[in-house]
């Protein structure tokens, strides 16, 4: 998902579709942005003023350890990186309306189309 800021300040979101499926929740979709990000770990950490194991132990969310990922932990993450993904799960994940999934679930379906008829048409016995 993309913002768009428009010369009016207007800012407009273009969601990436599925983002909220794919993920099960924030921290996942935090964890997936850490360990995909163009910088190592150890350099994120760094940014967020803890070392890399803390960090790591804050994102493996184990229910053994005492360490979790805050809000706190979210906010330095997000200035560190710069990926505001995590934002954007969440605007998905809450204030996406059902009428505005629907829509692009539909358009979705429609991109699908093609490639379902030719499967449809493999899978056929001639």
């Amino acid at each position: 998902m993309n913002p768009v800021v428009s010369s009016s300040h207007q800012m407009s979101i273009d969601f990436e579709p599925g983002l909220a499926e794919r993920h099960q929740s924030a921290l996942d979709c935090v964890r997936e942005c850490a360990y995909t990000h163009k910088h190592p770990l150890k350099t994120l950490a760094a940014d967020m003023d803890m070392s890399q194991s803390e960090l790591s132990r804050k994102l493996a969310h184990n229910p053994d350890d005492p360490r979790r990922f805050t809000l706190d932990d979210l906010e330095k993450f997000l200035t560190a990186t710069g990926d505001m993904t995590p934002i954007y799960y969440l605007v998905e994940k809450y204030l996406e309306d059902s009428d505005l999934r629907q829509r692009r679930a539909l358009a979705e379906l429609v991109k699908l189309a093609p490639q379902l008829a030719a499967l449809i048409k493999q899978a056929t016995p001639q």
